[in-house]
């Protein structure tokens, strides 16, 4: 994927001999990976749409439709995460590894290699582990695959940090550079926190909304809908670009590597219209069609409300509010509190420990108003989509 995403953005417009990448190049890749999506659609059923959930039931059958679209998203600037496509390489493996069983001992095999999968991409298998534990006490997962389960992420990991002769494919890091540690908080630091979370919060749970909206059409003309919504994402990106003299990559894609740079934003009007684009793209991506991993972005929105508040409240350290922001975010979207909260502190790594109490009342805000969204809209998702019986 990187190869490809290297190739089309940085390769091949130096090639032609353009400095930098220009709007209408960011509109006409996205039209062309949608043109791609309904291609693949002719190769079967794919993976379901990120707005339902983790899919842990894409076989062996369904692993071509299913990477297909994810790649024609990633590579193309769809506003969606790598988790997913790594969850099914992961479950199509252990559906391989189990063909010859019941099918029962077969969808564990799936759900094992699948949360393997987002153990690496979240560079810390506890992470994924207490999603694992988040999801047994919300009753998506039998209490009787936990063991299984936390031995599967650590041989995931093994896979980065290797064994005896295997060198391993190296660990990822998370951490957003470019955070300052914070030596301590103030009464002011967590009031402004809680605002923080309240906004990224919203601002995620618009980003549902539109994508169930956008949902909606897309059942009934998929077609047209997913190259209005790469054209709905190519005029916010251009927009961005053009009004605020933005780099392409700041609204398309799921956005983990164009964190520094907004974090070196020193605009609060660019650093609001960068999330304010950047979750309404989220909206559109997540109910479109496209297919990909809903944490990502996410956490992207989460950094943007961070910055934006932390630029015009300077008297708050902008890596605690950062932070929150991730949390509150996470939580809004994935209804993980726990697992949300770590995750926060794991990319905002540079800020310290002092920011814990913040991550944890991002968090809390985040599910808070996921669960009053939830009950007012009778929207409910984000366990797995399929797991095994106990």
């Amino acid at each position: 994927m990187s190869y490809g995403t290297d190739f089309i953005w940085e390769w091949l417009p130096a090639q032609l001999g353009l400095a930098e990448v220009p709007w209408w190049w960011v509109m006409l890749f996205l039209l062309i990976g949608a043109l791609l999506i309904i291609a693949a659609w002719r190769l079967g059923e794919g993976m379901g749409s990120p707005l339902d959930g983790f899919h842990f039931d894409i076989g062996p059958s369904r692993a071509l439709a299913a990477l297909s679209v994810a790649m024609a998203t990633l590579i193309f600037g769809g506003v969606l995460g790598p988790e997913a496509p790594l969850i099914v390489c992961g479950t199509v493996i252990g559906g391989l590894v189990t063909r010859n069983k019941g099918p029962q001992i077969q969808q564990l095999g799936m759900v094992l290699g699948g949360m393997a999968a987002i153990g690496t991409i979240l560079g810390n298998p506890f992470i994924a582990a207490f999603m694992v534990l988040e999801f047994a006490a919300m009753g998506a997962m039998p209490r009787q695959i936990l063991i299984p389960l936390f031995m599967a992420l650590a041989s995931g990991y093994l896979v980065l940090t290797g064994i005896g002769p295997f060198a391993g494919l190296g660990t990822l890091d998370l951490a957003v550079p470019g955070l300052t540690e914070v030596d301590k908080l103030t009464f002011v630091d967590l009031f402004v926190g809680v605002g923080v979370a309240i906004l990224a919060a919203i601002a995620v749970l618009i980003s549902r909304q539109v994508g169930y909206a956008v949902q909606k059409i897309a059942k009934a003309r998929p077609a047209p809908t997913i190259i209005g919504a790469a054209l709905a994402v190519g005029a916010l990106a251009s927009i961005v670009m053009v009004v605020f003299d933005q780099p392409y990559f700041m609204v398309p894609f799921s956005g983990e590597t164009a964190m520094p740079t907004l974090l070196a934003e020193t605009s609060a009007v660019a650093a609001l219209a960068i999330f304010v684009a950047k979750a309404l793209a989220y909206g559109i991506s997540l109910g479109g069609g496209f297919r990909g991993g809903p944490i990502f972005p996410a956490t992207f929105v989460g950094v943007g409300v961070g910055v934006f508040v932390g630029l015009i409240i300077t008297s708050s350290p902008m890596s605690a509010l950062v932070v929150t922001g991730i949390a509150a975010s996470c939580a809004a979207m994935l209804k993980l509190p726990f697992s949300s909260g770590m995750l926060a502190l794991v990319i905002g790594a540079g800020a310290g420990m002092v920011v814990t109490p913040l991550a944890i009342i991002g968090a809390v805000v985040g599910v808070l108003l996921r669960l009053a969204y939830d009950k007012a809209t009778h929207h409910e998702a984000t366990a797995p989509a399929s797991t095994p019986p106990a």
